[in-house]
């Protein structure tokens, strides 16, 4: 048992290692009769770091640097800087697209960390 616990924290840590730069976002996928919605979960992202591609009936999304934040103590008020690096957070992930789609009409929008992409499906005649 003390070997299951310690392998629970040296798991839990190894998501934090800067060795680990790859992170998948979390992702929702939704269909409605209108159409379809996929919400990725990119917190610490601004608009511009993420990259939407649509080609060969499929969607991907994609960063291509990752983001690197730094917190500074004031050093008028102490003898040392203290840099907290935040992990390389650089992802991709493909979709395909149903055939039931207009490509056309995809409308994407960031909005608190989150990257909502509307696909609506083609209309009926």
């Amino acid at each position: 048992m003390y070997n299951d616990f310690n392998s629970l924290f040296d798991n839990f840590f190894d998501v934090f290692s800067s060795t680990n730069s790859t992170r998948i976002p979390p992702v929702d996928v939704v269909e409605d009769s209108n159409g379809y919605s996929i919400d990725v979960e990119v917190p610490g992202y601004d608009k511009v770091d993420v990259d939407l591609k649509i080609e060969n009936h499929s969607i991907t999304i994609q960063t291509s640097d990752g983001f690197n934040k730094k917190v500074a103590i004031d050093k008028a008020e102490t003898e040392y800087l203290i840099n907290e690096t935040h992990l390389n957070n650089i992802f991709k992930r493909s979709f395909s697209l149903p055939k039931d789609i207009d490509e056309t009409q995809i409308k994407a929008q960031f909005s608190n960390g989150v990257l909502g992409i509307r696909i609506p499906k083609l209309k009926r005649v």
